[in-house]
């Protein structure tokens, strides 16, 4: 969110869990419209020492480890911030309708969208509009099998994707061309 946040034009729209970070789990059971900022920092030591008098976040990044751990051609996910660094977002908690339950649920986003531009009735609706498009990523996630790689290069990977996309629209040509003959049967 900071990258996005820093960048010109760049704009997103994340669901949160609502127990994940503290000050979204500090929001109210109703509808509400929040401007938040997190301080966050990747020093274990400061975390430990002062979690429980000031309100700071933990991130987990092996900033100098991680040409142990991975390949050297493995792009490195740097921290760019340096040891503290403070997130500003606009958290949005609405209540949806949960697809598979017919249930009524909350639901946080977090956006750096304008308030004016995109009032909460807004929000709800793109909520809506990601929701084909995060199904259709989860469907060809499993369907591909790009759950686990066998490499870890990044192009490798990359290749590895290929051709799970390839084998898929093989196989689905073929699953559209094939006839099975239904007999007897009391549904066509």
């Amino acid at each position: 969110m900071k990258n996005c946040n820093r960048l010109p034009n760049c704009y997103y729209v994340i669901r949160a869990r609502t127990g994940g970070i503290k000050e979204i789990s500090a929001l109210p059971d109703k509808t509400c419209n929040m401007d938040i900022t997190c301080r966050v920092t990747i020093s274990n030591h400061y975390y430990t020492m002062n979690h429980k008098k000031e309100n700071i976040h933990l991130i987990s990044h092996v900033k100098h480890h991680y040409k142990t751990s991975f390949s050297k051609n493995t792009r490195d996910q740097r921290w760019d911030f340096g040891n503290f660094c403070d997130i500003k977002f606009r958290a949005c908690k609405i209540k949806v309708n949960d697809p598979d339950t017919g249930k009524e649920e909350w639901e946080v986003l977090l956006t750096n969208l304008d308030r004016q531009e995109f009032p909460l009735e807004q929000m709800k609706e793109l909520y809506h509009l990601r929701w084909g498009i995060e199904s259709s990523f989860r469907k060809l996630k499993y369907d591909l099998g790009s759950i686990q790689f066998h490499s870890k290069q990044d192009r490798f990977v990359e290749m590895e994707i290929y051709a799970h996309m390839a084998m898929f629209n093989v196989v689905s040509l073929i699953n559209n061309q094939a006839y099975v003959p239904q007999h007897d049967c009391k549904y066509q």
